[in-house]
């Protein structure tokens, strides 16, 4: 039984993963955007982080957004 669930939850990680990578997407530019927002156009972007849970009423791009803003501010 414990084998089932466990191909069971592979399954559902696999089946999930190209949602998950597109989020990311989403969110690294909107990181992008965000920051440079702050820095100007013409700065070096630093790497983006791994994209938060996104809020409801929010979306992957909105939330990296605020996230390169704050990383841009220094916090």
């Amino acid at each position: 039984m414990k084998h089932v669930i466990a191909a069971l939850a592979v399954a559902l990680l696999y089946a999930a993963q190209p949602a998950l990578a597109d989020d990311q997407g989403e969110f690294c530019i909107g990181f992008s955007e965000g920051y440079k927002s702050i820095k100007g156009d013409m700065v070096i972007v630093p790497i983006c982080p791994i994209a938060p849970i996104t809020l409801i009423g929010s979306t992957p791009f909105r939330e990296g957004i605020k996230a390169g803003m704050a990383a841009a501010y220094g916090g």
